[in-house]
C-alpha cells in the first residue's frame, strides 16, 4: 500500500550576509522622526514623548502599524543605518534617538523589505494596482530626500481595533535611548520573580536578558553601548571585528 507524502517543511529563504560597510544588519524603528506621524494615528499616541512612545511598544508587545505618506496599506517603518549613517540623520535630520533595533533578516521573515523608489509616472501605475504595492512605493523625483532614509517596511492589511506588527515576530536585538537613565520601568501588577507571585511594584517591561542598549551622545556625536538593564550582555548583529558600541552588520 503506499504511504502518504511526507509533509512539506516550511522553508524560510535566508538573505545574504551583509558585507558593504556602507549596509547595516541592524534596522532601527525610531519612535519619532521629528516630523508629523501617519495617518490615522490616534491623540494617545500623538500626546506621548519618544520615550513614552518606545516604553508602550515594548509593555504592549507590538509595534502599531499606520498609512505612511504613500497611502495604502498601514505599514511598520525602518531604517537601514550604519554608525556613520545614524550620526548624519541625527545632525541632519529632526530624528530624535529614542528607537528599537532589529536584525534585517527577522524584518524579512515577517513580510518586510525595502520601499520601492520609482519615478513619478511609474509611481503612479503602482499606486493604481492594489494598496498593498502602494503601500511600498515612494516617489523619486527632483528634491527627493527619501533616499537618505534607506526605508524598510513591513505592510500589514488593515485589521480592527488596530493593525499591529508583535515583537516575537521580529526578534528584537537592541534599543536606542536619549538618556542613558532611562529604563522604560513603571508600576504594575506583575509576577516577581523571586517569589513566583503576582504582586505591585516597579518592573522593567518584557524584555530579552541581556538585551544591547545603546545612547545617542550629542556631546560626542556617538552610540554609547549601555550596560544591559539585567541578565548577560549578548552579541548582537556585527561586521567581523566591529566595535561592541558598533551597530553596523
Amino acid at each position: 500500500m503506499t504511504q502518504p507524502p511526507a509533509p512539506l517543511v516550511q522553508w524560510t529563504p535566508a538573505l545574504r550576509p551583509v558585507e558593504h560597510p556602507d549596509l547595516s544588519q541592524v534596522l532601527i524603528h525610531f519612535c519619532d522622526r521629528g516630523r508629523p506621524l501617519g495617518r490615522d494615528v490616534p491623540d494617545e499616541i500623538l500626546r506621548m514623548s519618544p520615550a513614552e512612545r518606545l516604553a508602550s511598544i515594548l509593555w504592549d508587545g507590538h509595534v502599531r502599524a499606520f498609512v505612511t505618506e504613500s497611502g495604502g496599506d498601514p505599514a511598520v517603518c525602518f531604517a537601514e543605518l550604519t554608525s556613520r549613517g545614524l550620526g548624519f540623520v541625527m545632525r541632519e535630520r529632526p530624528h530624535q534617538s529614542w528607537g528599537l533595533m532589529f536584525d534585517r533578516q527577522n524584518v524579512y521573515d515577517a513580510g518586510g523589505g525595502p520601499t520601492w523608489h520609482a519615478r513619478a509616472t511609474e509611481h503612479q501605475a503602482l499606486c493604481h494596482l492594489s494598496p498593498r504595492l502602494r503601500a511600498w512605493a515612494v516617489p523619486l523625483d527632483p528634491g527627493s530626500a527619501w533616499l537618505q532614509e534607506r526605508e524598510w517596511r513591513i505592510p500589514r492589511a488593515p485589521c480592527e481595533p488596530r493593525t499591529v506588527v508583535a515583537l516575537s515576530e521580529l526578534l528584537l536585538v537592541g534599543l536606542v535611548v536619549g538618556d542613558p537613565r532611562w529604563t522604560g520601568a513603571r508600576w504594575e501588577h506583575c509576577v516577581w520573580a523571586g517569589t513566583g507571585r503576582r504582586q505591585w511594584g516597579n518592573f522593567y517591561p518584557p524584555l530579552p536578558s541581556g538585551l544591547a542598549r545603546f545612547w545617542w551622545d550629542p556631546r560626542s556625536a556617538q552610540l554609547q553601548r549601555l550596560p544591559p538593564l539585567f541578565g548577560t550582555r549578548p552579541r548582537i548583529p556585527t561586521r567581523g571585528s566591529a566595535t561592541s558600541g558598533s551597530i553596523d552588520r
